[in-house]
């Protein structure tokens, strides 16, 4: 989850410049997703269903938009590029990880 938010604080970056409101909610949800870390690594283990709810709210709208308009901006996002793919592949361990762990801390 910490490799993820690095990730996107990366990209906020770039993404404050040219479209202010998805910069924001990366670094927003960076810093959500710092919190899901810290959850796990402490093991609250009565946070971790929101964790994995966050995890799954992540990865359902990195999949939707790039089909169907963003939430905020109105319009799919076409790019898909090392990023992206990136983010796919992380989004699923980390969904994995979160599960597994929940389940297995029960």
């Amino acid at each position: 989850m910490i490799v993820w938010a690095i990730l996107h604080f990366f990209l906020s970056t770039s993404l404050l410049k040219r479209l202010p409101i998805v910069g924001e909610f990366f670094i927003v949800d960076s810093v959500l997703m710092i919190i899901g870390g810290i959850i796990l690594i402490v093991g609250v283990t009565s946070l971790y269903i929101p964790t994995l709810v966050l995890n799954w709210a992540n990865y359902l709208l990195l999949t939707e938009s790039r089909i169907y308009p963003a939430p905020v901006l109105g319009i799919p996002l076409p790019a898909i590029n090392q990023y992206v793919i990136g983010s796919f592949i992380l989004d699923i361990i980390i969904i994995i990880v979160t599960t597994v762990v929940y389940v297995t801390k029960r």
